[in-house]
């Protein structure tokens, strides 16, 4: 869908913006709006004085100076393959990225108030006699159904004088939203929505980068040049962003940064999928149905073992756990010489999984192959975030395929494909073959 001139400007195009911090996945949004809409001459980057008008987001964010920083040196190496990896990408696709110093500009007027601005007063402020077009993402119109957030005013000056331009969510309909928006509100707004195919392949990866995950990564220690351009994560590093713990509302977590608090949730997870694995274990072993098992880990380091023999009484279930992670090793405990396929394939899961059993005499065996990362820019491999498990139970062997973000840490990819191990052994235990 294209709009006529009366129903918006397109030469000049807004995108409010935290910024906290400001990432790849930002930058590819405004590189896919100059794409899509060449007639585009102008990106208007609105930085935040960080006080959010959403009164459900009460995280504290660095000062405007420093966002300011990154966001600039950002946009400066947006498009140098030497500092950016979507640069060196595209440098090598042949294509030429379009963002850059001289269609550009970041407007710092939000820093002038001490109040919280909303999107309205944004319309109001930019707005001329054709509607000013806004990127937003589809999750901000989502929230415009809640009348505590967008008022009918908000509503009221969004619908006359905005032109919106959505970043799609995969988990949000944009189409029935906007249904529900016009049904409950009464509002018909006005939307065109951003298209991340437009840019190559390759490119399109780093739609799946967040701030939160630029957050959790610099807690975890790990490379930012995977998340934002060189001297922007340099700017990062050397104030020591983010480091400190978030203001989380519930004091029993008060403790924990971003990154932590995730990890400690998804290993709460583990110990439930490890105790309902246990639970159906002993129901088996009670029918005298076959319940021994062994475990094989490469990526997970562990994680499956150690969360099953944490459990009272996992010695009448637990056999065997091995870590096995180097590829010399893995060679050497499946007796081969060379390996034909990848070390996170099929094959390696259910060709690990059937040593195990071997090895260990166990009734059923789960082997699991994965690469957890973290994301570098040195690493070309599409497999982050990707496990293949292995499962054999008598003499079948049955495998499943998983698929994570893969700019998620490397302790959260671990605690995620441990949990989904578990949860899938017992769920195949269950399924009479």
């Amino acid at each position: 869908m294209r709009l006529s001139t009366a129903e918006g400007n397109l030469s000049e195009i807004f995108f409010p913006l935290t910024a906290n911090p400001a990432g790849y996945n930002h930058l590819l949004l405004a590189e896919s709006v100059l794409w899509q809409f060449p007639e585009t001459q102008s990106l208007v980057f609105i930085l935040s004085n960080s006080r959010h008008p959403d009164p459900f987001k009460t995280v504290q964010i660095p000062h405007a100076s420093l966002r300011y920083e990154i966001l600039r040196s950002a946009l400066l190496d947006w498009s140098d393959p030497e500092n950016s990896l979507p640069a060196r990408y595209a440098d090598e696709s042949g294509v030429l990225l379009k963002l850059g110093r001289n269609n550009c500009t970041i407007s710092r007027w939000e820093l002038s108030f001490s109040r919280p601005l909303r999107l309205a007063d944004h319309v109001q402020y930019f707005s001329t006699e054709q509607k000013i077009a806004l990127i937003v993402g589809a999750d901000l119109i989502q929230r415009m159904l809640d009348p505590r957030i967008f008022t009918d005013t908000d509503l009221a000056q969004i619908e006359s004088g905005c032109l919106l331009i959505a970043a799609p969510r995969n988990d949000i309909d944009l189409k029935h939203t906007l249904q529900l928006i016009k049904q409950k509100r009464g509002v018909k707004l006005t939307v065109l929505q951003i298209t991340p195919s437009v840019l190559p392949k390759k490119l399109q990866k780093f739609y799946q980068i967040s701030s939160t995950h630029i957050r959790k990564a610099t807690q975890a220690g790990h490379s930012l040049e995977t998340f934002l351009p060189a001297n922007a994560a340099r700017h990062i590093s050397q104030n020591c962003l983010y480091n400190r713990r978030e203001q989380i509302t519930d004091s029993y977590y008060s403790h924990l940064n971003e990154h932590q608090h995730s990890c400690f949730e998804l290993k709460e997870q583990l110990e439930a999928a490890a105790m309902k694995l246990q639970k159906h274990l002993a129901q088996r072993a009670k029918n005298g149905q076959p319940h021994r098992f062994s475990v094989l880990e490469t990526s997970t380091g562990g994680q499956i073992a150690q969360t099953f023999t944490s459990l009272p009484r996992a010695s009448e279930h637990f056999l065997d756990g091995r870590i096995i992670y180097g590829q010399e090793v893995q060679k050497q405990f499946l007796a081969v010489q060379e390996f034909e396929d990848s070390s996170v394939s099929q094959t390696r899961a259910q060709n690990l999984a059937r040593a195990m059993q071997r090895h260990s005499g166990a009734d059923w065996a789960l082997a699991e192959t994965g690469m957890a990362g973290p994301p570098s820019k040195d690493r070309h491999s599409r497999k982050n975030g990707q496990c293949y498990l292995g499962l054999v139970i008598s003499t079948e062997v049955r495998y499943k395929f998983l698929e994570f973000n893969p700019f998620l840490t490397r302790k959260e990819h671990q605690l995620m494909f441990a949990i989904e191990a578990l949860a899938w052994a017992e769920k195949e235990l269950q399924i009479k073959r």
